[in-house]
């Protein structure tokens, strides 16, 4: 009986697509998502210290894009197996955005302002192509420290 449940609990674990080891990996679209979802939360920090309305444009010119992202990066953490998977998201998110705005917090304001000129400009540019053109270049293998996953 005992080697019958073993054998059952074996053929279970060999059909789901992401083993134990992977449950936490990034697939292609994860990572595309997490550096489009960084871009977004670094031009909302910014245009928030800068008092700018960059960011208010750029979302409303990827609207779509933005919510796709989302949804990836909310299925990456039920996959990655969070019990709330949107709470996940919410509270990765903000952690993001909480990150970015203390490192801006070293630096006086007008000099944060003119050092992200160059971003802001790119995000107030940015079509939703331009901003998935953006995430996978900026998708660098091994370098955000994620496991990649095999599938």
């Amino acid at each position: 009986m005992r080697t019958m449940l073993v054998m059952a609990a074996l053929l279970a674990a060999a059909s789901f697509p992401c083993a134990a080891a992977e449950k936490g990996c990034y697939s292609q679209a994860d990572s595309e998502a997490e550096q489009a979802i960084l871009f977004q939360t670094n031009v909302m920090v910014i245009s928030s210290a800068c008092q700018n309305t960059v960011y208010g444009e750029f979302r409303a010119h990827n609207k779509e894009a933005i919510i796709r992202y989302q949804k990836v990066m909310i299925e990456h953490f039920r996959r990655s197996g969070a019990r709330n998977a949107q709470s996940e998201f919410d509270r990765w998110n903000t952690s993001l955005a909480n990150e970015i705005a203390l490192k801006q917090g070293t630096t006086p304001t007008g000099q944060v302002c003119q050092q992200a000129a160059e971003i802001l400009k790119l995000a107030s540019t940015l079509d939703e192509k331009g901003l998935h053109d953006y995430a996978v270049a900026h998708v660098v293998d091994g370098a955000s420290g994620h496991a990649k996953c095999a599938r």
